[in-house]
């Protein structure tokens, strides 16, 4: 019995998902591989535009050489990422990408607003909550 031969189909939106380790804070290494296919030698530009889901807000990032230096510190802090969290970047045009984090049960992190004037005014600054699950993946 013969075997099919694999049929590698390009993504549409290339995307990469890289888990969140001790230092994430300060910046972020793009993987090598999209680095090379889909970063190096095809933009003039090293600023990336972030685009989430949790709030209508772009953040410009600066990329050097393989890492999310400047900008990406804002990022993580207004989506509350923290070390264990894995984020999904989706690539949506030229140098734009949208970010997915996924918490430690490996679901997507859940945003909620506050619904009332006083439930904003007691969270501080008028941030965000986030709902993270603490069931585990592994």
């Amino acid at each position: 019995m013969a075997t099919q031969p694999k049929v590698c189909l390009p993504s549409s939106e290339p995307h990469f998902f890289q888990p969140l380790l001790p230092g994430f804070q300060t910046h972020l290494t793009i993987p090598i591989v999209f680095f090379s296919k889909h970063i190096q030698g095809k933009t003039n530009g090293n600023t990336w535009t972030l685009t989430s889901d949790a709030m209508d807000q772009t953040w410009q990032v600066i990329q050097e050489e393989r890492r999310l230096t400047r900008g990406w510190k804002e990022f993580a802090e207004a989506h509350d990422l923290r070390i264990g969290d894995i984020v999904i970047f989706k690539l949506k045009g030229s140098m734009v990408f949208h970010v997915t984090p996924f918490g430690p049960s490996c679901c997507d992190i859940q945003y909620t607003y506050p619904n009332s004037m006083e439930e904003a005014h007691d969270h501080q600054n008028n941030s965000k909550c986030f709902s993270y699950s603490w069931d585990y993946c592994f």
